[in-house]
């Protein structure tokens, strides 16, 4: 079941996981325009246009994604996308919510939201898809514009007590040592 949010709804399975406490601001309209950030992310992927999922960012923002792998720029990160768009996630949609924002300076704002991926052809986000994103929105100097400066993509993969979840992780750590795609590490 999802909750009904338009073209960017979210399984109630993954808001239930990930409490956050709904945090505002004094300022309204920054907080406003700090949240409008990661609807036009979501907006970007969903048109399949890896320009407009980076113009959230600053010339030199950073995006880690679910794997760990860091781009640099937003440059970097509209290739990237694209030729995510244009191969594996073609017709995908991202989906997500705003769960809380709390400015760390009148100019820098702390984002976390809540987010998956509909694959082409499906309707609702597949569990293993669950990400939970933490955003840090900075003021243009000079300007009313806000962007995004950092963007830290992490899978929900909760381990609990249970003996089964501590061996698929363990085994799914073994196969990506075996098979990780490309040997780009934290340290580049």
């Amino acid at each position: 079941m999802s909750i009904d949010r338009g073209e960017n709804s979210v399984s109630k399975d993954i808001e239930r996981r990930m409490p956050m406490h709904e945090k505002t601001t004094t300022n309204p309209a920054d907080e406003q325009a700090v949240r409008d950030l990661y609807t036009e992310l979501m907006d970007g992927w969903n048109r399949g246009c890896g320009e407009d999922f980076a113009a959230v960012f600053t010339e030199d923002g950073d995006l880690v994604a679910f794997d760990g792998t860091r781009f640099k720029g937003r440059e970097e990160i509209a290739l990237f996308h694209q030729e995510l768009f244009d191969k594996w996630l073609r017709g995908s949609r991202l989906v997500g919510k705003v769960k809380d924002v709390r400015f760390l300076s009148p100019d820098v704002a702390l984002m976390h939201a809540v987010g998956s991926t509909v694959m082409r052809g499906k309707s609702e986000p597949s569990p293993e898809r669950d990400s939970i994103q933490t955003l840090v929105a900075v003021r243009e100097e000079g300007g009313e514009e806000w962007r995004l400066a950092a963007f830290q993509n992490t899978r929900v993969r909760l381990m609990g007590p249970n003996p089964v979840a501590v061996v698929l992780w363990a085994l799914t750590d073994l196969l990506w040592k075996v098979f990780r795609p490309n040997q780009r590490t934290a340290n580049e």
